[in-house]
């Protein structure tokens, strides 16, 4: 029996203005599985209408008070759900079926996300999620769709483009855990899918991990720049009330924020692969570029260097390069040449100097 309340931040969801705090994030609280009555039985209940029950030992105050005061803080509302006929921890009764009367719940509730998880479907993934869809749409109300691995993993053949016709945001791989090859699995789920992101629509690699169980400074540091050059919904998978001030610092970093947040078309993808060595880039307005230089080996440093034709810079372009976590600006011609340790990334803005 479960309820986790995570903190996590997206770009705009299409309303043409976004209110931010001071780090750039839109912030979101959302509830995650074992919210509803009879958590734990094998039944989740649904009253006489067709509508779950909340759990009302563990929301005393009904959830539109807990709505009510989240927004009062000028946060946003997320809920959970489960597409199948049983949730992940085997309660039936799930959404398969009911997926009208869910979202017009949660939309009763002011709900302004929602997660809908895959354990226990038996329909086609497609169908359920179209179905998800024209349900939300039909409430009025706009809530942030987060398809959790409805197809669109990186399963060879699953992945399809009506993955991001049908979800804001859509799951690309299994959860991620705090570890290097976790994180470096999860980010290999989104090579070649850079064309599918763009506002309101997100590849999803899973939550950042940055400051928890075994990863160091350095790789929750690179964890945190793939996550923002390829548009990937920012997450904080950690312990917001007790964080080092150098995971602060990773995650209110307002110019790798701001590189997650900005469009000129497309999500970041990667570029190139050589062993490991690999360079992902993300193009920028103004004719500017984000780039990652990324060393995912276990033992070496690298020397990384790129010619600056590669991200379509027209030669002899006298180019500012900037560090996103330095500040340093270099300037540059002909290409750009990072020394790189293992489990490390250069992240770096781009432009043609002044």
């Amino acid at each position: 029996e479960y309820v986790n309340i995570d903190g996590g931040w997206w770009a705009g969801v299409g309303t043409g203005h976004a209110v931010r705090n001071a780090s750039g994030y839109l912030e979101y609280v959302n509830i995650d599985g074992g919210w509803w009555a009879g958590v734990g039985t094998g039944h989740a209940v649904r009253n006489a209408s067709g509508y779950l029950e909340y759990d009302k030992k563990k929301f005393p105050n009904g959830m539109n008070a807990l709505s009510e005061y989240i927004h009062k803080r000028s946060l946003k509302f997320g809920m959970y759900t489960d597409a199948g006929k049983h949730f992940c921890n085997r309660d039936q009764n799930a959404s398969e079926g009911h997926e009208m009367k869910d979202a017009e719940l949660f939309a009763s509730w002011d709900a302004d996300y929602v997660k809908v998880d895959a354990c226990g479907t038996t329909e086609k993934p497609e169908v359920l999620m179209s179905k998800w869809r024209n349900a939300l749409n039909a409430t009025g109300r706009p809530m942030v769709f987060s398809n959790c691995l409805n197809g669109c993993t990186f399963v060879p053949d699953e992945w399809k483009p009506w993955c991001a016709n049908y979800s804001n945001l859509w799951r690309t791989c299994e959860d991620i855990n705090a570890t290097w090859v976790s994180v470096m699995t999860n980010l290999d789920s989104i090579v070649g899918k850079g064309c599918y992101g763009a506002p309101d629509r997100w590849n999803n690699p899973d939550m950042l991990e940055v400051g928890n169980g075994n990863l160091t400074d350095v790789e929750s540091r690179a964890h945190f720049s793939l996550w923002c050059v390829t548009s990937s919904p920012l997450i904080a998978g950690n312990d917001l009330r007790n964080m080092s001030d150098v995971v602060k610092s990773i995650l209110t970093n307002k110019a790798a924020i701001a590189i997650n947040q900005e469009y000129a078309g497309n999500a970041g993808d990667r570029l190139f692969k050589d062993g490991p060595i690999e360079v992902w880039h993300k193009p920028l307005l103004r004719n500017e570029h984000a780039v990652v230089l990324l060393n995912r080996g276990d033992a070496a440093s690298v020397t990384i260097t790129v010619p600056f034709s590669k991200f379509n810079i027209s030669e002899g372009v006298k180019c500012c390069v900037g560090d996103v976590w330095t500040s340093m600006i270099e300037t540059m011609k002909s290409n750009v040449t990072r020394h790189v340790g293992p489990h490390d990334a250069a992240f770096l803005r781009i432009a043609a100097c002044p």
